[in-house]
């Protein structure tokens, strides 16, 4: 780094820096003397033969000649506005126009001594993009050694904007490259430049020793340490190696997407493709939000979308639930001319029935003259999605070809509307019809015999995976740990658990083992599953306290869920709706009635449903009948077509003996239309479910079975107090 003595505004020796080389060349201007003030130096030690010192000298001038520095004046000067440590000057350098430049001067030259000032301009630097203002060029500045004290380089009174600087005798000046303009660096190519300032870099090889340094990248250090090599080198403009380092950022795992934006408002001049990486990294990022800005700033930039942008900021608005922006995007595909354009109609179907208007999606759908597999899939999820499983079979059944997206989509959808059974009988036809199922297929299927009950049908399945070699994932694990627990599996269900790593599991996985105990009761296991947890450093979130609470439930544990609720506000997480209720059936089954009905009384929000059913139970449970009535016709009042609701203060009148006012409570549900979903049951034997309906005896063996149930319905009343045998029946009645 070559240092040369030169006098400031203050007159003080400041030290300027030339990245070339520990040399020293004399400076002047054009037509004015020099103002350089180089001290003396006695020389003591031996110096190096004449030739090597001439030689290292014409090589750093040679490096210097592509430099073109000039006297500008400041026209005018402001701060940036969106960049605190940024001025942007205008500055006249003998052009027809000023040149617009940023400085970083805001922490060592107040704002009104830039103003109206000669300064010292390098000028041959390619356009740069600081933060919105496109900057042509460099004002020169020099520091002491210390680096504290900054001040701007000030030509000698008397030189004119436009005059050059220039490195060498007055003889050397005859030989300076032309002067350059605001839009070209001087005629020389970038690998000459590269070999001037770095004579060790050649670029073809640095490029390739940098695109495989790439290709091996297995953290954010890495990359930071071959993007500080790309800058050393002058390669920050090689648009092969910093496409691959912004799809690092934004799209890896192991990427940054704030990084990948800081990358790209550096390059002078980013390309769509660069763009549209930083969008669809943001897209899919915890800030979809942050896809929309980049866009709006992309458009101020003077950059113009392509059909690639806008699926992603249709995913955006998709995430986002924000139909209003979907709209706003989709008004601007219009204006540009991609409206016709399937693989944006696509994205487009997809963020209309995430926003909940599946009409407007059907709109889209139907507009698309020439629809793929894309196209129909995305039809159908949006119907499964939504709910609509009749008009998402429709789809279905008119689909030319179908692959394991649409089976899967079909699946989930049953699923989502609690027609389990369906769901697996759809799952049997994909089966016989040959398409593999994949992760998102089997989720749904294990979910489907979760609810049901199914074990053996549970069974079935992890047998198919296995068979067909399916990864046995995070997500597929946590599910079998699930099916097998909530079927009463539970060593079934532990041999998956523990067959896992458990230092890399989810805690996913942790809560389905612990939810799986409470359910069965099995409350003593489920917290030292939880124990077990915290020894190996997983941190519980409110689905795993949710879960133990419900354990404390079944086992009676009302001062452990009171530490347990405790704990919740302990960690930093607020308790949500279902804390509350799960709180409410844990005190309502201890029987402690009054204390729930005073902690839904005190609760810093409205009662829900679930909490007064669990409160109702538990007053039913414990004669405490009052209390009860008071709790059925809130619940009535909260959910007046829920025929539930009736029947649970129906029996309440029963145990009463209160008839008359059970048969209001009937002719009040007649009135409001209101009726009352027939109770079933589901049964597996060897594998095969059987649903029995109250009251049908179409079943080929109904006579059979219902004399069953009479006999086991006789057998339970002689263990029975009478208030119970009251309740029982009237709940044997109704359901």
């Amino acid at each position: 780094m070559a240092t040369n003595l030169f006098k400031c505004s203050t007159g003080i020796g400041v030290r300027l820096l030339f990245p070339f080389a520990h040399s020293e060349l004399p400076l002047n201007f054009h037509q004015i003397n020099s103002a350089t003030n180089v001290s003396d130096a006695s020389i003591d030690e031996a110096v190096p033969p004449v030739s090597d010192v001439e030689d290292q000298k014409q090589r750093i001038k040679d490096a210097a000649d592509v430099l073109d520095i000039r006297v500008g004046r400041v026209l005018k000067a402001w701060r940036h506005e969106e960049a605190d440590s940024l001025y942007v000057e205008e500055v006249d350098i003998g052009e027809p126009e000023p040149r617009t430049i940023c400085s970083g001067l805001v922490k060592y030259v107040p704002l009104d001594h830039l103003q109206d000032r000669n300064v010292v301009v390098l000028a041959n630097l390619k356009p740069r993009n600081m933060r919105g203002v496109k900057s042509s060029g460099m004002l020169l500045a020099a520091s002491d050694a210390s680096h504290e004290n900054v001040e701007l380089l000030v030509p000698p009174e008397g030189s004119l904007p436009g005059q050059r600087v220039w490195f060498g005798s007055e003889d050397d000046h005859q030989n300076q490259p032309p002067p350059a303009t605001a839009n070209q660096v001087l005629p020389v190519s970038n690998s000459q430049m590269l070999n001037l300032s770095f004579p060790s870099c050649k670029n073809a090889n640095i490029i390739q020793k940098l695109v495989t340094l790439h290709e091996k990248l297995k953290s954010m250090f890495e990359l930071k340490q071959i993007h500080a090599l790309l800058l050393t080198c002058g390669l920050s403009q090689e648009q092969s190696l910093t496409s691959k380092i912004l799809s690092f950022l934004a799209l890896s795992d192991l990427g940054n997407i704030d990084y990948s934006y800081r990358v790209l408002s550096q390059l002078p001049n980013p390309t769509i493709f660069d763009w549209n990486t930083v969008i669809r990294g943001y897209s899919k990022s915890k800030n979809p939000n942050r896809s929309i800005s980049v866009f709006v700033k992309m458009l101020r930039d003077g950059v113009s979308p392509d059909y690639l942008t806008y699926p992603f900021l249709a995913k955006a608005s998709a995430r986002l639930l924000k139909r209003e922006l979907g709209v706003a995007v989709h008004a601007h595909i219009a204006k540009n001319g991609f409206e016709f354009d399937r693989f944006i109609s696509n994205s487009l179907i997809h963020m209309y029935a995430a926003c909940g208007d599946i009409t407007y999606a059907r709109k889209v759908f139907d507009g698309i003259l020439v629809k793929n597999s894309v196209s129909w899939n995305s039809m159908l999820d949006g119907y499964a999605k939504c709910g609509d499983v009749i008009s998402a079979r429709e789809v279905f059944d008119l689909m030319p070809k179908r692959d394991v997206v649409s089976w899967s989509s079909l699946i989930d959808g049953y699923v989502k509307v609690g027609d389990y059974t369906e769901a697996l009988v759809v799952f049997e036809r994909m089966r016989v019809a040959g398409p593999k199922a994949n992760e998102v297929t089997m989720v749904s299927v294990l979910c489907a015999c979760t609810h049901l009950g199914a074990l053996e049908q549970g069974k079935v399945m992890h047998r198919y995976m296995f068979d067909n070699k399916l990864p046995l994932t995070l997500v597929l694990q946590t599910s079998l740990v699930d099916m097998y627990a909530k079927c009463g599996a539970i060593e079934d269900a532990l041999g998956v658990f523990r067959g896992g790593s458990l230092h890399r599991s989810d805690v996913l996985m942790w809560n389905a083992m612990i939810g799986g105990l409470a359910i069965h009761g099995l409350v003593q296991q489920a917290l030292e599953i939880f124990a077990e947890m915290q020894i190996i450093g997983i941190v519980p979130d409110e689905i795993t306290y949710l879960c133990l609470l419900s354990a404390c439930a079944h086992g009676g544990l009302v001062k452990e869920a009171w530490h347990l609720f405790e704990c919740l506000g302990k960690h930093g997480m607020k308790p949500k709706c279902e804390h509350y209720a799960c709180m409410v059936d844990v005190l309502a089954r201890g029987g402690q009635v009054t204390e729930a009905y005073q902690f839904i009384c005190q609760m810093p929000r409205e009662p829900t449903a679930s909490m007064l059913g669990a409160l109702l139970s538990g007053c039913v449970n414990h004669g405490k009948l009052d209390l009860a009535e008071i709790v059925g016709r809130k619940l009535i009042e909260i959910e007046p077509g829920h025929d539930g609701r009736y029947v649970g203060l129906s029996n309440v009148y029963a145990l009463s003996k209160r008839w008359d006012d059970a048969r209001s409570l009937r002719e009040a549900m007649e009135r409001r239309g209101v009726k009352k979903s027939p109770g079933f049951s589901i049964v597996e034997i060897f594998g095969t479910l059987h649903k029995f309906i109250a009251h049908d005896k179409s079943y080929p063996e109904s006579e059979e079975i219902y004399m069953t149930l009479s006999y086991i319905v006789n057998e339970i009343k002689f263990d029975m107090d009478y208030r119970n045998q009251d309740y029982f029946l009237c709940t044997m009645e109704n359901f």
